[in-house]
């Protein structure tokens, strides 16, 4: 039985819960250590290779042009890639523009130390003039320093965007690919394998695996623009040069150690102390990337710092505990793996090293936690004096002892560095857990975390108004929400949305009665515009709310986040909250059960039993990559257009009938409504456009999902004016299953980087000739409102389905029918396209969409 295995069902439970939540700290940190092992497993085949390929000479030569690259590349990045993991959580849009201007920055600022040590080995040392390799050679050297250091920052970019495994990625491709070229270029006749060859395949094999990157990026649409641009710089140099400072802080003094042996003791004694060192280093590389890590995933969310420094904490005391101890015990044995003489010289070396372990990972969490908390300038300092007292007490104890005696002191000083850093991460550690709701004023009696299909939603709310009614008024449906409350005051409607820490946050009375009067507002007897209604809630920020209300004039006018759910959910929402309004009693809306792994469950049945779905269930189209173009200045400005016909169903069955039997209404809508956009001369983009889709028919009749359950796959139909088109490209999608993989993807997604609570802001620029986008959502019969206590007939009933979020040359078109009527709405940003214009494709598609259609046919 093993450990975990005796541990009581329930606490085991709790262990993996907690630990589940810290995925992203795992799998960047493990893809940072696995870096490592990959780069150091293929250096070494490539060095062996060289060493029985080249001349002794030529491999001198290129070790000591890498050993350039990897100094002053590492100077050369000049704080860049640390800062760009601090600042890209905060960057919603441009970010790489930001990082592009990052790798120019450093690219420049390593050619000139590159330069600098040409100029300086041409003027004091000869023996590196000599490794230069000539003319070619040292240009090639130059070239290599400056995109080392590119890469370098690109690669903590990548961990700053959460994306550790695409810079494994990168590392891997570049370790295969220049040693794939070692073995070319010495089966090529005639060519001889010199110096300047082999850091050929180094260069080479960055290139190489940087556009393999690139690639992978732009596939996945991660990169917006390339254009660097130095103001981006503006305000963030001092903290650039506060990364830098603690970078070459930490750098230096281990790099400089060994030159410290050799000048005190013995280029032999350096030998032994060097391979040592490295298997200290091999060691520290799990505190090392972990801190790396907890930097990059915390950065942009102080408040989870303290749990996962508490998960870092565990990996690396509870893995490099064990390990460090068998180093310690098995000291003399690990040396002799190198030699008999290593094993004499410092097998009692490696032992006292081996007691630094604690101290490191100590040093290497006090420095994330000054970078995540802005003290970067203090850390560094800190660092400075802590590597000169760490060199000055090495080469003290060199002077006057043996190897061992120099290891000792390095040990001793860093264990008062511990001492002095310890408090600091311990403080993190057991900090007290502040309920930021109970700051805010309001009594968190409990809390519900948020389902992964919830988060990932959470950003996208929408609108339903309905009216006018009688009977409904602001108070009304204030005591039918605090009816609700008293009779299960952990339902969703009536419970607060803590957007960044994606929990359903449930309230007390009291604190739910004074809440509640922020969530309804009063609008008055009226007369009111429903339109306006609409608008005034689009504009309103998201919030803790996840039903907001209006209510005035006979109008009820509600938005709700898509965390709650989508139309099935929110219908009924919409019609309990008005009915128990109308009727003066509390609302009563039963919680469906929470059926976590029900997506999962459908996939499988989907897919997992029958491979033969399994390349079609995988094969996704991709929105076209947007091309770059005349830009104009742009201000958000979302809006919405209505229309609605008691009588257009009727033509457009009519018409079905005679000329596409079987095509759904809703494909009508959408293709007359592009004709009419395309007759106005708002040229849409007829390559494709996203149709929003319900999944819950892949689910088995038992199962309810509450919340939001939807799709939105980009769809390329031959024609989007053509109904029969739209129709059977639509039904093949569906057929397929696909929006379960893009479901389930997204999902994984979530729990491996997170999801956002709000939206990225929109862009200050868009094209200056924009196209409409389209997004069609159907959202089918809404006769379940039919019985509301409508003041008006069917003809003249409002009944809106709004999203509060677009893109900036975007258009959503959403239906629905109610009682025969079809109702139609149009959100568009007004800075993009004329609300007229809108509103006449809408006033067309209501009047004569057989017309539309047979004019484009």
């Amino acid at each position: 039985m093993t450990a975990t295995e005796a541990l009581p069902r329930h606490a085991r439970h709790g262990m993996f819960t907690a630990l589940k939540g810290h995925v992203d700290l795992f799998l960047n940190a493990g893809s940072l250590m696995a870096t490592t092992l990959v780069t150091s497993a293929f250096g070494f085949a490539y060095w062996w290779v060289a060493a029985h390929l080249a001349p002794q000479a030529a491999v001198g030569q290129a070790s000591a042009a890498v050993s350039a690259m990897t100094l002053i590349g590492t100077i050369g990045m000049f704080g860049m890639g640390t800062m760009l993991i601090s600042e890209l959580p905060t960057v919603a849009r441009g970010r790489w523009d930001l990082i592009s201007t990052c790798l120019l920055t450093a690219g420049t600022a390593a050619t000139a130390g590159g330069l600098f040590y040409v100029l300086a080995a041409h003027l004091w040392a000869p023996g590196l003039q000599d490794a230069l390799g000539g003319s070619l050679g040292t240009v090639l050297l130059v070239i290599g320093i400056a995109l080392n250091a590119m890469t370098l920052v690109l690669d903590e970019a990548m961990v700053g965007l959460l994306q550790g495994p695409l810079q494994l990625m990168r590392n891997a491709w570049f370790s295969l690919i220049k040693l794939v070229l070692l073995g070319l270029v010495a089966v090529v006749p005639g060519l001889a394998l010199t110096g300047t060859v082999l850091l050929l395949t180094w260069v080479a094999g960055i290139v190489a695996s940087t556009a393999i990157l690139f690639r992978v990026l732009r596939r996945r649409g991660m990169i917006d623009s390339l254009r660097p641009r130095p103001a981006l710089m503006r305000g963030r140099g001092r903290a650039t040069f506060d990364h830098n400072l603690l970078n070459l802080a930490t750098y230096l003094p281990r790099a400089a150690l060994p030159l410290i042996v050799t000048a005190t003791l013995s280029a032999e004694a350096n030998a032994a102390f060097y391979t040592a060192f490295m298997v200290l280093s091999f060691m520290a590389m799990v505190p090392g990337n972990v801190a790396l890590t907890l930097f990059a995933v915390t950065a942009g969310d102080r408040s989870a710092l303290r749990g996962k420094v508490r998960v870092g904490l565990l990996i690396c005391l509870g893995g490099g505990l064990p390990a460090s101890l068998v180093v310690f015990l098995l000291s003399e044995q690990i040396m002799g793996l190198f030699g008999a003489g290593y094993a004499k010289s410092a097998g009692a070396a490696l032992a006292i090293l081996s007691l630094t372990y604690v101290p490191f990972v100590f040093h290497h969490f006090f420095l994330a936690i000054s970078r995540v908390q802005n003290r970067l300038r203090g850390a560094g300092i800190f660092s400075v004096f802590a590597g000169i007292a760490e060199l000055l007490a090495a080469w003290w104890a060199g002077t006057h002892g043996d190897l061992n005696d120099l290891v000792t002191a390095v040990a001793v000083v860093m264990a008062v560095e511990t001492v002095l850093v310890a408090p600091t991460v311990l403080k993190v550690v057991f900090a007290p857990v502040a309920e930021s709701a109970v700051v805010e004023g309001v009594n968190v009696m409990s809390t519900t975390s948020l389902t992964l299909h919830e988060r990932a939603w959470l950003p996208l709310e929408y609108i339903r108004t309905v009216g006018p009614l009688t009977g409904v008024d602001a108070a009304r449906v204030r005591n039918a929400l605090i009816g609700l409350h008293a009779a299960d005051p952990t339902h969703r409607a009536v419970s607060r949305l803590d957007r960044s820490g994606a929990k359903w946050q449930h309230m007390d009375a009291a604190s739910f009665a004074g809440w509640v009067w922020d969530a309804v507002t009063d609008l008055g007897p009226g007369p009111v515009d429903f339109d306006a209604m609409t608008r005034q809630l689009q504009a309103e920020p998201r919030a803790d709310h996840p039903v907001r209300i209006l209510v005035g004039g006979g109008y009820f006018a509600l938005k709700v986040s898509h965390a709650y759910g989508d139309a099935g959910p929110v219908n009924t929402l919409v019609h309990e909250l008005v009915q128990a309004a109308y009727e003066g009693r509390a609302a009563r809306i039963a919680p469906s059960k929470r059926h976590r792994t029900a997506l999962l469950k459908a996939w499988w049945k989907q897919f997992g039993l029958q491979p033969a779905r399994w390349k079609e269930g995988l094969s996704f189209a991709r929105p076209p990559h947007t091309e770059e173009g005349p830009a104009r200045p742009w201000q958000a400005n979302l809006t919405v257009t209505t229309a609605r016909s008691s009588q257009v169903l009727g033509q457009m069955r009519t018409w079905r009938d005679q000329y596409a039997p079987g095509v759904t209404t809703s494909a009508i809508t959408f293709a007359a409504f592009t004709s009419a956009l395309i007759e106005l001369g708002l040229d849409p983009d007829l390559r494709g456009g996203t149709f929003l889709a319900d999944a819950r028919r892949y689910l088995d009749r038992d199962v309810s999902i509450d919340s939001n359950f939807c799709m939105g796959p980009y769809l390329t139909p031959p024609s989007l004016t053509d109904p029969v088109a739209i129709h059977k490209t639509l039904k093949a999608e569906l057929a397929t299953g696909r929006i379960l993989t893009m479901m389930l993807l997204r999902e994984g997604k979530i729990l491996l980087t997170g999801a956002p609570g709000m939206p990225d802001p929109f862009p200050s620029e868009i094209a200056a000739e924009a196209r409409p986008r389209l997004t069609f959502s159907n959202q089918g019969r809404h006769d379940v409102l039919g019985d509301l206590p409508w003041a008006v007939e069917p003809a003249g009933r409002v009944n809106q389905s709004v999203p509060t979020l677009n893109g900036p040359e975007g258009i959503t078109l959403t239906t629905s029918e109610m009682n025969g009527v079809l109702h139609l709405e149009a959100t568009f940003h007004a800075s993009t396209y004329h609300p007229a214009l809108v509103a006449r494709a809408l006033e067309l598609v209501c009047t004569d969409p057989a017309g539309l259609i047979m004019a484009r046919r």
